[in-house]
């Protein structure tokens, strides 16, 4: 038996232990599928028996709900500071090759005056 049709018993038993077993009469298990999950069926029934559902505090849902609302808080504020230092980096960037450009268009004009002014004085 491959391991998508064990998984797809398995559920569909699971699922009949907490009371739906439309699903397991579904699923059409053979003889031979089980006897191999018989193991396995007996001892989700034992778990099923002797472990009773957990239902956590109100206080812990209220204190996870806090933790995680300031967690995501924390996220977006940290995107958005990072959003900031890159359009800050790129407009750095962007105002030095604009000064650069600046710089080399003054340093060319000046050098073509100037051998300009050699040529004439030759």
């Amino acid at each position: 038996m491959n391991e998508e049709r064990t998984e797809e018993i398995l559920a569909a038993h699971a699922e009949a232990l907490l009371g739906r077993p439309e699903n397991l009469s579904q699923t059409n298990v053979t003889d031979e599928e089980q006897q191999e999950l018989a193991p396995l069926f007996t001892l989700a029934e034992q778990l099923n028996q002797n472990m009773s559902p957990v239902q956590p505090s109100a206080a812990f849902v209220r204190s996870l709900g806090k933790e995680l609302a300031n967690s995501a808080q924390r996220q977006v504020a940290a995107s958005q500071r990072m959003r900031r230092g890159v359009l800050i980096g790129a407009a750095t960037v962007g105002s030095l090759v604009s000064i650069a450009s600046v710089v080399g268009a003054v340093v060319y004009l000046i050098s073509r005056l100037r051998a300009r002014s050699h040529a004439q004085v030759q």
